[in-house]
């Protein structure tokens, strides 16, 4: 490389270190918050469009990407009933639940017997 064209390549490269160095630095994001109530269009706004929604009846369950899906079993879920936010799971870090969620991260899994089995209910009289 020539000395003018050398001398060039470094006064470009100062002058984008410089840029840099005078750039405000990058805050950590808070996370981004889902409370009791919130209706669904400020769910959407606060984490986005969903993976996937589904409905059944008064019910609208959002699906969110969390980074865990694969070791935590499940997307984020938001429920709504008649259109609020009634509950929501939540395991990524840029996703906060205000409310008092049905399956907190601590939860331990378990087993729960379906209705009627009587292989994992306790027998009349039993302590």
């Amino acid at each position: 490389m020539r000395a003018d064209g050398a001398a060039a390549l470094r006064a470009v490269l100062l002058a984008a270190a410089a840029a840099l160095a005078g750039a405000a630095p990058v805050a950590a994001q808070e996370p981004a918050t889902v409370r009791p109530g919130m209706p669904e269009a400020d769910v959407r706004a606060a984490w986005g469009e969903p993976v996937t929604a589904r409905s059944r009846g008064p019910y609208t369950y959002l699906f969110y990407e969390n980074g865990c899906l694969r070791s935590c079993g499940t997307y984020d879920v938001v429920i709504l009933e008649g259109g609020q936010v009634v509950d929501a799971i939540v395991r990524a870090p840029a996703h906060r639940y205000d409310g008092v969620s049905s399956s907190p991260p601590d939860r331990a899994p378990g087993f729960t017997p379906p209705a009627g089995d009587s292989a994992g209910a306790k027998k009349e009289g039993a302590p």
